[in-house]
This record gives structure tokens, sequence and C-alpha cells, in this order.
């Protein structure tokens, strides 16, 4: 080791450990997290609280048809970006290669109703790779502004929510089939109002009879 240490210098010998070690922390993250875009999309990997929640959405109704004719504009502008572009280019990567292995992730993208524009946008369960991750959303980006949103499809709030499926499998890709819409429940501002207490005639004490409102007149009795 003294010998390496002679031969290369301390500080090129540490310096050689520390890129070393970076490159195996990204090993299972891919290429994409060497550049700015890992800074960019980290927050909505590793924070991301969905919009969606169990409960706090209502049935879509007349909302399905519209609903699937906005899905497929939003695919039309996606697939050539993650199936054509990205899953294309992985075809000539060997078949061991991290990106090769069945990759899944969810996404939840959340629209402005006017401009089709990103609101959220966010990872609500990974694929256990983040370079994968990374490239879903920022297909979606790239595929945004979607356009106007039918009304019928608008939240209360007047976003637009739907969770999307990216698949590494060319098949599914970015399939509508993978394609979930929600409508939210308006939010309830106000705060709930405790009913009025119920007012009772206040009891009589004991020894206090002169207090008490007077007898009304009695009545002759028949005979």
């Amino acid at each position: 080791m003294a010998g390496v240490q002679a031969a290369v210098g301390n500080e090129k010998l540490r310096a050689e450990r520390a890129s070393d070690g970076a490159s195996r922390k990204s090993a299972h993250r891919g290429s994409w997290e060497t550049t700015d875009k890992w800074k960019k999309w980290r927050a909505a990997i590793e924070n991301y609280d969905p919009s969606v929640k169990p409960g706090n959405q209502t049935s879509l109704n007349a909302a399905r048809v519209p609903f699937a004719t906005y899905i497929n504009m939003i695919h039309n502008r996606l697939h050539p970006i993650f199936a054509e572009e990205f899953l294309a280019s992985l075809e000539s990567l060997p078949s061991g290669h991290a990106f090769n292995q069945n990759r899944v992730t969810h996404l939840e993208i959340v629209l402005n109703k006017d401009s089709g524009s990103i609101v959220r946008l966010g990872v609500t369960k990974p694929s256990g790779m983040t370079a994968f991750d990374m490239v879903a959303l920022n297909s979606v980006h790239r595929a945004s502004p979607f356009g106007k949103a039918p009304d019928a499809i608008v939240s209360p709030d007047g976003n637009v929510y739907l969770h999307w499926e990216f698949h590494r499998d060319p098949y599914d890709a970015c399939s509508t089939r993978n394609a979930r819409p929600f409508l939210l429940k308006a939010a309830s501002d106000a705060a709930p109002v405790a009913p009025a207490p119920v007012r009772r005639a206040p009891r009589p004490v004991p020894g206090d009879e002169k207090t008490l409102a007077p007898p009304g007149p009695l009545l002759p009795l028949r005979r």
C-alpha cells in the first residue's frame, strides 16, 4: 500500500477513492444523476406527498368519457418522448443492464385546467432505479403543457388529477390503460358549527316557592 501511495501520491489516491465511491453510489441510479436533473427532480422522488389520498375522491360518473379523451391527448404527446425516444434507446444495452430489468414507476400528475401545464408532479411509487424515475418525470415535463381540460374533469380546486404508470416493458410503456383519473371532493374551509345549547328552565330551590310564578285562576267545577 505504501508503494502505491508513493507512486501516485496521497492526494491523487484520495481523489480516485472518492471518485470510485461516487461511481458505486450512483450505480443503481444511472447516468442521469450525474447531471443537474437529479437536483431538479430529487424532491419529486424522495419527498413527494400525493394530492390524491384515500377518501378525498368522488365518483367520475359523467366525467369518464371526457377524461378518456384528455388522457388520449396527453398520451399522444408522451409516447414519442418516453417510448419511441427513451425506451428505444435502451435496445443497445446488454440484457443484464439495470435499465433492462422490469421497472415500473408510478407518477401523480396534477395539471392546470386552463393550459394543461404542470401544477404538481411526483413519484408515488418508485421503480427501484432513480434514473428510470427521473426519465418518467422528465418525459411528462417535456410533453407538457397538454392544453385546456374539459370542465367535466376539473376538480373543485381548478386542477386535473391523474396517476400514471411508466413501464420499462415497451408493450406497456406509457399506455393509457395504466392511467387513472381522479375527481377530488370539494374541501370545506368553514369550521364545523357546534349545536346550540338546549336552554332548560331553572329548577326551583326548596323553600324558595315565593319566586315561582303565581298559579292561574281556579276554574269552577262542573255540576
